[in-house]
């Protein structure tokens, strides 16, 4: 029996900081070698009827079809995320979840609400073992939905005191710094430059769609500084300048994955800027121990985030695990008998 799981059965489910501890087991497992993660694929549809998996032809704005997956020895579970983006309709987006020791499909998710989550469990993970010690100073590019779960998640794990926002649009940026700094008490203030959101900022979360960078590394003031890059996740696109990446410790969510998608790194090595060996870890080899977390002589640090099956695979089985103890959600039959017959 396979358990569908749709988006609204999974509100209330788990708590913010069971998010963060199934991601945080995720990348620790495969730090340890006890998860192996596949990047992502993505196919391409141009509107002439061609279709294309080249990164290299810079695919801006095309309809796609993209899947991810991991699979995770501790907790018997694998798993498979596919979504379409791009298209007519609305984002559709899925995860297959398996049993590795029966082989057993265990459950399809709609992946939309928790992924709101995930995302934001996965800021919190990356500032806790690579943000600055003590009280934090963020400056946030965006306002959007997962900016509002991200703040929500760093400081369940950070001393984080204040918040300045920017945003182009300055009316939703108004409402959600009010929104916030009720929700969060503390104080959130929007900014309307990109340098005064730096002004005493030792954190930056950038959670945008943009392809060039969204501040100048020049205009921070801070001597010790950790960037969350949570946006794009494209090769030629980078939310974050040369500048900051070539003079940080640069760490990946996962080695082959950024590799492929992380623009951050992969402009600047095209560049001649900066090689694959500056690179000083992934988010895995940090938080199994492999490499030390933030030190306190490190000046700046960055996280880049794209999204990884581990992620998901991690998260989708402690959600299939609570929705079976609370008997949440609808199972459906696979693999009824039949016979052979032309």
């Amino acid at each position: 029996m396979a358990l569908i799981l749709r988006n609204h059965d999974l509100q209330g489910l788990l708590e913010l900081d069971d998010y963060i501890e199934a991601v945080e087991l995720g990348y620790r497992e495969e730090g340890k070698g006890r998860a192996l993660n596949f990047p992502r694929k993505c196919a391409w549809f141009e509107a002439d009827g061609g279709i294309h998996a080249d990164r290299d032809l810079q695919p801006e704005g095309l309809p796609a079809l993209k899947f991810k997956g991991a699979a995770i020895s501790s907790i018997n579970a694998a798993g498979l995320n596919v979504y379409t983006t791009g298209m007519s309709g609305p984002l559709q987006t899925f995860q297959l979840l398996f049993d590795t020791v029966t082989g057993e499909l265990l459950s399809i998710m709609e992946v939309l609400y928790y992924d709101w989550f995930k995302t934001a469990a996965v800021a919190a993970v990356a500032a806790k073992h690579l943000a600055p010690k003590g009280a934090l100073t963020m400056a946030l590019f965006g306002s959007g939905r997962h900016a509002r779960t991200e703040l929500h998640a760093v400081k369940r794990v950070c001393d984080l005191q204040k918040v300045q926002v920017y945003s182009r649009k300055e009316k939703p940026l108004r409402e959600f710094c009010v929104s916030m700094s009720e929700e969060l008490e503390i104080d959130i203030v929007p900014v309307r430059r990109p340098e005064s959101a730096l002004e005493g900022a030792n954190i930056v979360t950038t959670m945008t769609t943009s392809p060039t960078p969204v501040f100048s590394s020049k205009d921070l003031t801070e001597t010790q500084v950790h960037v969350n890059a949570m946006g794009r996740h494209d090769p030629w696109a980078r939310e974050v300048d040369d500048g900051f990446v070539v003079n940080s410790k640069v760490v990946l969510d996962d080695w082959d994955c950024g590799m492929e998608e992380a623009g951050e790194v992969l402009v600047p090595i095209t560049n001649g800027l900066m090689t694959a060996d500056d690179i000083y870890a992934d988010l895995g080899d940090i938080i199994s121990g492999n490499k030390q977390s933030r030190e306190s002589d490190w000046g700046y640090s960055i996280f880049l985030s794209g999204g990884t099956g581990v992620e998901d695979a991690a998260v989708a089985k402690l959600i299939y695990d609570r929705a079976m103890e609370n008997n949440i959600g609808e199972e459906v039959a696979f693999g009824a008998p039949y016979e052979w017959v032309m």
